[in-house]
């Protein structure tokens, strides 16, 4: 199932534009607040919960199965980054530049999403569990069979989105409020029209 909200799409050269500038910001000057020890600690052993790597330039690491629990990952660009299987429960990725990163099978229940940027992103099988998006922008971006019991994405810039066989028992989106739509079992997998009626 492929979600658009058009009512985005004319806004969408602008917004790509924009998107453009603020990742050659982010790679030209990355923010200094994060804890260097900690990113050495990452780097070298994969297990950082509770690290300060708030705007650190974490482009096309492999981190996959990696322990950030709880990390503070606000303004972190992790863009082409490897996060398959890694735990970033309860971490806080607000305005995180997350385009073309993967992170399949990853798990982010209770994560803060607030203003991240999601662009050809892979999140398959991913459990998002509580999970708060906030006014995170989505673009051609999967969430195919991931877990979004409970998400509140109904702030979300939801320009483009593969969410085929995604749970979304107990999610708030704005096509379809999913709060009391927890039916167990295969009927929890949902697969809403979140196209807002539009042709």
């Amino acid at each position: 199932m492929h979600i658009s909200d058009r009512p985005y799409q004319k806004q969408l050269g602008l917004v790509s534009g924009v998107l453009a500038l603020v990742s050659g910001l982010a790679i030209a000057a990355p923010s200094q607040a994060f804890d260097r020890e900690a990113l050495t600690q990452l780097i070298g052993t994969g297990d950082c919960p509770d690290c300060n790597l708030s705007g650190a330039d974490l482009r096309r690491l492999d981190l996959s199965g990696a322990n950030l629990q709880r990390a503070n990952l606000t303004e972190a660009n992790l863009y082409h980054s490897n996060l398959d299987g890694a735990d970033l429960s309860g971490a806080d990725l607000s305005r995180a530049y997350l385009a073309k990163a993967s992170a399949i099978a990853a798990t982010l229940d209770a994560a803060l999403l607030h203003e991240a940027t999601f662009y050809e992103s892979d999140f398959t099988a991913a459990s998002l569990y509580g999970t708060r998006f906030g006014n995170a922008y989505i673009e051609d971006s999967l969430f195919v069979d991931a877990v979004l019991i409970a998400a509140d994405l109904s702030n979300v810039v939801l320009v483009s989105g593969n969410f085929n066989g995604a749970i979304l028992c107990g999610a708030e989106m704005n096509y379809g409020d999913y709060r009391y739509s927890c039916l167990g079992g295969a009927g929890s997998e949902l697969t809403p029209d979140l196209t807002g009626g539009q042709d």
